[in-house]
């Protein structure tokens, strides 16, 4: 629910900068590490923009996995490993963030 709550209060704020009246649609990037349920992650939405001029958006959620290298062979790996088959402890990037890519409002 924190989550939520934050993309809320960030998408709120913005709206305020802005001058909205209304928000249609919120994007957001989630990374695959963080293991959120897109599900629970729309429940929350809704019931916390309830009374507000978010009340009502969609919420559009894109997947975003990490970019996981060996920094020995450098080796690229789509899913998570701790050490490459070359021995090498990989390096992972990204895949850790929460990142409100658009936000649609009637100003």
């Amino acid at each position: 629910m924190s989550f939520t709550q934050a993309i809320i209060e960030n998408v709120l704020k913005l709206a305020e900068e802005k001058g909205a009246k209304k928000v249609s649609k919120v994007v957001v990037e989630l990374g695959d590490l963080l293991l959120i349920n897109p599900e629970q992650l729309g429940f929350c939405f809704q019931v916390l923009s309830c009374g507000t001029i978010a009340e009502g958006a969609t919420l559009e959620i894109k997947f975003v996995k990490p970019h996981i290298e060996c920094p020995i062979c450098g080796k690229h790996h789509s899913y998570p490993v701790a050490i490459c088959e070359c021995g090498g402890i990989v390096k992972v990037e990204g895949g850790k963030d929460i990142i409100i890519k658009r936000v649609e409002m009637e100003v």
